[in-house]
Order: structure tokens, then C-alpha cells, then sequence
């Protein structure tokens, strides 16, 4: 019998059973019968806030968040809304769409303000978001008043964990290693908490016990990082090996995660076919789940170019603070930026601050306040002056942990190369190092990286080359307005001939050069990205002729960027020859 010809009374019957099913943990039959029962009653609560919670459960957070915005539309009470307000902020995190999904909290914490559910929900999405701070406000507001929930006390450490509040966080996950409910996630961060403080061995074991104990945890990525596979018979390929077996079964998260590690282990073997076709499935996956339009990019770095010409960014001398005086370290991802940071970080008088995002934050309340004004762009200039100083004074704030110990500190926020008039008018003293690399280099280092925070745009080649063309003309904007401005780093030089690199850097920087920042690998200090074990190690230059293993995977970046890519190598070589 169709839905559409069900017996009176069967669909309500239906989500009856669908609720027992979904209360014995039978996902996959709650989601089957409340499926039915929403196609047969699409416009009743009942069945559609069934099936979003059977959907979300079942791993099918697309069609959940479907079901939970018509369920928002037929809720017959506030809290009834508010409860689908939630479950659609569940459903859009599991989109990775952590944006959407702390707005949809938000919307339901207007119709139930403090239900701690809402307010744990929003302290994901901020986490996501990589704004730990207001995470951990959210998580500290909900312990206030349930001390015992373990999904926020994980929420909790491991916002304390990307705020290097180490000891704090182990407090608070070490008692949760065992819970039922969180005690995976819980062992998940330590071990995360170990690969970011350089404890790789240790970060390993905790990654292979996770997975002997729990097989389909997503963890293999983890895996994969933490290792250079050298052999075939290595363990754990072999464990890769044989969850290879298995990807059909998996739903797409787990999959996803599988894939990206059997690429890179595949990568290291030598077998760039294979790597080639898992990578492709992985980013294909990965692009429904976290859908992007390059429009929106391409359009607010017009925006940012057109508004700060060089008259903007000089129409207000002595705006900023000049005792305020950090150095940026900036590029587009997998281009060498941590690398860069961490040679810097090794000088005695600087202090690595890796990706803080706060002058991102810092930067957004400032076009908020602007943006309300009628005479915007041309601000009155004794409030443009007053706004200036507010806001670098904020970032002073927001950034005085750092200057505790050192003078002088890094941030590598990759997002601050949109900003670099703004740097400018708000920090005069402040320093600014972009780096770049062969933009077939990096966008081969996009495309097999799977990101923890959403970088949107790297799970597809068209949408890479985009973003690259969007960020080149920007770059070159700034090189036209403010060319004094910032200093430019060729990795492929760094690492073939650091000490000249790092020198000339230095003079920039109005230090002297320190041998210890080439034995940059010993600085023990934590890294959170993508390239913190490389950073463990000694140079190696192997990795900077990597792409060229994937010429027909790459061919379509090739043709579209062959401009940019014949200019880079011109200018690369103009740099190497000038030693």
C-alpha cells in the first residue's frame, strides 16, 4: 500500500511504532516507518517531527533538516518550534554548516530562552566556528545548572583544548573517558590534546585503542595523519586495508573519513591512481555535505578591494595603536604558513599564537558598526579615528595572553588576508608575512585535506581554482595600494635555503636572526593544524614536487590557472636566482 493510500489511522499508527523504534535505538526502522508516515501526512507535526528525529538518528542529516523546518512551519506551540528549532541546528551541524545551525539555535533559544539543550547546541556550533571563548561561556551557562551533563562537559574541554588550556580540559575529560555516552569523544580529544602539544606517539596509540575498541568511530583520518606509511605490511595500513572492505556499508561521515586516509595512505605507497580515485569520491561526498557557492566569496573580496583603495586606508593617520604589534603570518591553507609561523615562533622574542581568528572577530564588529551609518564609507573622521582605536584596542584585549611571556607574538588566522588594509589602519606596527606556493602545489594541498572547520571551497577543483583566482586579485590589490606593507614568502625557497629566507624575514621584522628558529622542530609549543607533524620534523623537501604525481587529476587547474602558475614560477625563480 502507497502512502498515499494508507488505511485511516495507519500513519499515526506509524509514528507510534516509529517512536518505539527510535526508543529501543532501532534507528534505521524508526526512520523507515516515520518516513512513511511523513510522505502519507506531510502536513502534520507529528509525522514531521518524527521524521526528522528518526532521519538525524539514522545518519541522514539532509532529509532530517528537511523535515524539522516543515516541522519549525506546523509547530502548534512556541516549544514545540523551539524543539525543531533544535533539531534543525543538530541537522545543519551534521551538514557541517555551522553558520546556519548556530542561527537556528539562536532562533530557538528567542522562544526558550536558557533550555540548556539550545544553549549546548549553540556552544557546538561556536566551537565549529573556531570561536572557543563564547563556546565555553555557553558550556559554563549550562553546568551552571545541569553540573552533570556529559555532552557539555566535552563541549567544554575541548573548546579549553583550542584555547591550549590543557591541564583544564584533562580535568574535565579524563572523568568522562569511561561514560557510556561521551567516553569515546571524550578519549578522542585526549588524544588530540596529545598531537597538538608534539606528543605524536602517545596522540597514536590513544587513536589505534580508540579503534580496536570501536571500529567504525571516524578516526582514520586521525590515523593516517599521524603516520608515514612506508609499507604495505605496515599495521596500520593493514587496518586501513581492511576497513577498505567495508566503505559501501558506512554512511557518508564515516565514509568520508575512510577515504581521505586511504588516499593519503595510498599517496605515501605510491599509488597515485588509487589515492587519485578515493580522493575524488572523498571530496564529492564531502561537497554535498557541505554545499558552496564561489559566488559570495568572490563577491566580498571585490567588495574589500573596491572600498579600501589606498585613499581609505590613509584617510586616517594616527588611527591606530602603534604599541600594539603583532605579526601576521597569512596565506591560502596547505601553502606553508604553519611552517613560516613556527620558524618565527623559535626566535626568543615572539610568542606562536597560531590560528587565533580574533582580529577576524575584531574586524566583523567594527563593518557591523559601520555598516549602520548613513555617511559609510565616508566616516566623519574624528569617529572614524574614535572606531579605529576601539576596535584595536579590542584586539589588544583579546590578544594580551599572548604578550605575557614574549613582546611580540604570531597569528596565523588565514582569513586575515582579506584584511590587510584594515591591519593597516588599525596596527601600524604591526608586521605581515604572506606566504605563497605553487598554486598547483596548493591546490593539490586543498584537495586531499579534510578540514576540521569548514573551508568549503576545497572539496572541488572548479570551486579551488575560483577562490584561488578571487584571492590572487585581491593580493594583487593590496600589492597596488599598500606595497610597503607586507613582506612575501616563497615556500619552496624556505625550505630549500631557510636561513637566507629567514634573515631577510628578521630584517623585515627589525630582529636579528636566531639559529634556534632553524631547529624550529624543537620548539614545544602546540600546533593545530593540518601540518603539525610536519612541523615535528626536520625540513624535507620531498613534499614540494608531490602534486606533480597527480598531473591528470590536476589538468583542469592546470589549464584555468596557467597564467598565475607561469607568473609564480617566474617570480620563484626571479627569488632563488637573487641569492
Amino acid at each position: 500500500m502507497s502512502p498515499a493510500t494508507l488505511a485511516p489511522g495507519e500513519a499515526e499508527r506509524l509514528i507510534d511504532a516509529a517512536l518505539a523504534a527510535f526508543q529501543r535505538e532501532d534507528a534505521a526502522e524508526s526512520w523507515r516507518l516515520a518516513r512513511r508516515a511523513a510522505a502519507a501526512l506531510p502536513d502534520s507535526f507529528d509525522a514531521r517531527n518524527m521524521a526528522g528525529t528518526a532521519a538525524l538518528a539514522a545518519g541522514d542529516p539532509a532529509a532530517a533538516l528537511a523535515h524539522f523546518d516543515a516541522a519549525v512551519r506546523l509547530a502548534p506551540t512556541s516549544t514545540a518550534q523551539a524543539a525543531n528549532w533544535l533539531g534543525g541546528g543538530r541537522a545543519r551541524l551534521g551538514l557541517g554548516q555551522p553558520e546556519q545551525a548556530l542561527a537556528a539555535f539562536r532562533r530557538g533559544l528567542s522562544l526558550a530562552p536558557h533550555w540548556p539543550p539550545l544553549t549546548t547546541g549553540a556552544a557546538m556550533a561556536l566551537q565549529e566556528l573556531g570561536r572557543y571563548e563564547e563556546a565555553e561561556v555557553l558550556a559554563r551557562e549550562v553546568l551552571g545548572k545541569q553540573p552533570d551533563d556529559a555532552q557539555t562537559r566535552v563541549i567544554l574541554g575541548a573548546s579549553l583544548l583550542k584555547q591550549d588550556r590543557f591541564q583544564e580540559a584533562r580535568d574535565l575529560l579524563d572523568p568522562l573517558t569511561t561514560d557510556p555516552q561521551v567516553g569515546f569523544e571524550a578519549r578522542h580529544h585526549l588524544a588530540m590534546a596529545r598531537k597538538i602539544t608534539g606528543d605524536l606517539k602517545g596522540a597514536l596509540s590513544g587513536v589505534r585503542a580508540l579503534l580496536d575498541e570501536a571500529p567504525d568511530f571516524p578516526a582514520y583520518s586521525d590515523l593516517a595523519q599521524l603516520q608515514h606509511f612506508k609499507s604495505s605490511d605496515d599495521p596500520d595500513f593493514v587496518r586501513l586495508a581492511a576497513r577498505e572492505q567495508e566503505l559501501e556499508r558506512l554512511a557518508p561521515p564515516e565514509r568520508i573519513d575512510l577515504l581521505f586516509a586511504l588516499a593519503k595512505a595510498y599517496d605515501e605507497l605510491g599509488d597515485s591512481e588509487r589515492a587519485s580515485r578515493y580522493l575524488v569520491e572523498a571530496n564529492r561526498l564531502e561537497a554535498i555535505r557541505k554545499p558552496y557557492s564561489p559566488e559570495e566569496d568572490e563577491a566580498r573580496m571585490a567588495r574589500i578591494a573596491e572600498l579600501f583603495d589606498a585613499d581609505f586606508i590613509h584617510a586616517y593617520p594616527g588611527a591606530g595603536l602603534t604599541e600594539v604589534r603583532p605579526i601576521f603570518v597569512i596565506s591560502l591553507p596547505r601553502s606553508g604558513s604553519t611552517l613560516t609561523e613556527q620558524m618565527i615562533a623559535a626566535h626568543s622574542a615572539i610568542r606562536g599564537g597560531g590560528e587565533i581568528g580574533h582580529f577576524a572577530r575584531v574586524a566583523t564588529e567594527l563593518s557591523l558598526k559601520w555598516g549602520t551609518r548613513e555617511d559609510f564609507p565616508r566616516i566623519e573622521p574624528q569617529a572614524a579615528v574614535a572606531d579605529l582605536r576601539e576596535a584595536a584596542r579590542r584586539y589588544r584585549e583579546l590578544t594580551a595572553r599572548l604578550t605575557l611571556l614574549q613582546p611580540r607574538f604570531t597569528d596565523k588566522s588565514l582569513q586575515n588576508f582579506l584584511y590587510i588594509g584594515l591591519i593597516r589602519m588599525m596596527l601600524p606596527e604591526a608586521r605581515i608575512v604572506h606566504v605563497r606556493r605553487h598554486p598547483l602545489a596548493t591546490a593539490f594541498g586543498l584537495y586531499r585535506q579534510r578540514f576540521a572547520q569548514a573551508v568549503r571551497y576545497s572539496y572541488d577543483l572548479d570551486h579551488i581554482v575560483r577562490y584561488y583566482r578571487a584571492y590572487e586579485r585581491l593580493m594583487r590589490h593590496w600589492r597596488e595600494t599598500v606595497s610597503e606593507g607586507f613582506i612575501e614568502v616563497f615556500h619552496e625557497a624556505l625550505v630549500t635555503r631557510p636561513e637566507p629566507e629567514l634573515r631577510r624575514v628578521f630584517d623585515y621584522l627589525d630582529l636579528e636572526f636566531e639559529p634556534a628558529c632553524l631547529e624550529f622542530y624543537r620548539l614545544n609549543r602546540p600546533v593545530h593544524t593540518a601540518s603539525l607533524a610536519q612541523v615535528r620534523r626536520p625540513l624535507e623537501s620531498a613534499g614540494l614536487t608531490r602534486h606533480e604525481n597527480y598531473r591528470d587529476l590536476l589538468a583542469p587547474v592546470a589549464t584555468a590557472l596557467a597564467e598565475p602558475i607561469a607568473a609564480y614560477e617566474r617570480e620563484l625563480a626571479q627569488a632563488l636566482g637573487a641569492d
